[in-house]
């Protein structure tokens, strides 16, 4: 008996004083990188030394794993966005 009146204690405290907590989010868009002067994107061809070249690549690794954070935060939001807004719904009843 004792237990259940805890748990029972334990549920309205947590209804009563649930407090809902706006999301936010504090990010910029990555920025891609541009493509080396020594790209021919026309053609297709390039005149770059190779270190030219695995820098770029290494820019893009770099861009993608930041477009990858910049996702992942945004679904978070997305998620406590829908949290929020059912916490608040819930203050109405």
């Amino acid at each position: 008996m004792r237990t259940f009146l805890i748990a029972l204690m334990m549920t309205l405290a947590a209804q009563v004083g649930a407090i809902c907590i706006e999301p936010t989010v504090y990010l910029s868009t990555p920025v891609k990188p541009s493509v080396p002067w020594c790209v021919n994107e026309w053609d297709n061809t390039h005149t770059c030394d190779e270190w030219e070249i695995q820098s770029y690549y290494s820019e893009l690794d770099a861009y993608r794993d930041e477009a990858q954070y910049f996702i992942n935060s945004l679904n978070l939001y997305v998620d406590e966005a829908v949290d929020y807004a059912q916490c608040r719904a819930n203050e109405l009843e």
